[in-house]
């Protein structure tokens, strides 16, 4: 029996031993991915949503008495601006340059440029025309002796086609209506009853609770379209649209 045990034990004995070494290699090896992190310094999403908490903290804290961060501009003071036409803080160009906004534009034909470019034709004395492609945007063509000439660069907009909102002076945003600029309104103001909104002469109101600013322009049947302040028209029921005699706002908003 002890001739048999052995030789097993000695072929064992490789196999054991390299177990071993492959449990103390790995003990050895890096570091586990918690272990990392302790050593490197706090998780950055918990940074992050500290810092969050911080700056709600600080808002709050910074909140006058008895109001509340306005609804209309979220607490920054500022909103879009609404002067017909800006975008961004830029107006089109009302010169007479050419804009792809401005005249007929169409597809041709020409050597050495694009089929998909668009041309403004221009009629000349004698017949026929002279044509100019969208590159020369922000270019004036003036009529001189009953013939198109290409005169240069607008002198208004530099060729850009576009001038400075003088509303929000090209910043694209104005001191919020709502709260005056000062990001708080008292905590009584809600979207729908408010002061500077039942001041407004132009308001509708809507039996679902809904507040528009426009007027109605048309009435046909038991519908109404309401072109909005901002261009838009809108559909409603005759019957949602509360009579003026009925949409007195509560005393809350005073």
């Amino acid at each position: 029996m002890i001739k048999v045990v052995r030789p097993l034990v000695r072929l064992m004995f490789p196999f054991v031993s390299g177990i071993l070494s492959t449990l103390l290699l790995a003990g050895c090896g890096k570091p586990t991915d918690a272990s990392s992190k302790g050593t490197s310094g706090p998780d950055p999403k918990s940074v992050v949503s500290s810092n969050a908490l911080s700056a709600a903290k600080t808002a709050v804290a910074e909140l006058p008495k008895d109001q509340k961060m306005c609804f209309e501009c979220n607490g920054e003071g500022r909103v879009t601006c609404r002067a017909p036409g800006c975008q961004l803080g830029k107006l089109e160009c009302p010169g007479p340059c050419l804009k792809l906004s401005r005249g007929t534009w169409v597809h041709m034909n020409v050597a050495g440029h694009d089929p998909k470019e668009l041309w403004q034709k221009f009629p000349k004395r004698g017949g026929g025309y002279q044509a100019w492609s969208q590159g020369h945007q922000g270019e004036v063509v003036a009529m001189q002796n009953g013939e198109p000439v290409n005169i240069g660069t607008c002198k208004t907009c530099g060729g850009s086609t576009k001038v400075d909102c003088r509303t929000c002076k090209a910043e694209g945003k104005v001191p919020c209506h709502m709260c005056g600029g000062k990001k708080f309104v008292p905590i009584a103001w809600t979207p729908t009853n408010n002061p500077w909104l039942n001041s407004q002469p132009d308001v509708i109101r809507l039996r679902d609770g809904r507040v528009l600013l426009g007027k109605v322009v048309v009435a046909i049947g038991d519908e109404s379209t309401i072109k909005l302040r901002e261009g838009k028209f809108v559909r409603e029921k005759t019957a949602d649209i509360l009579p003026k005699t009925e949409e007195t706002p509560s005393d809350s908003a005073k």
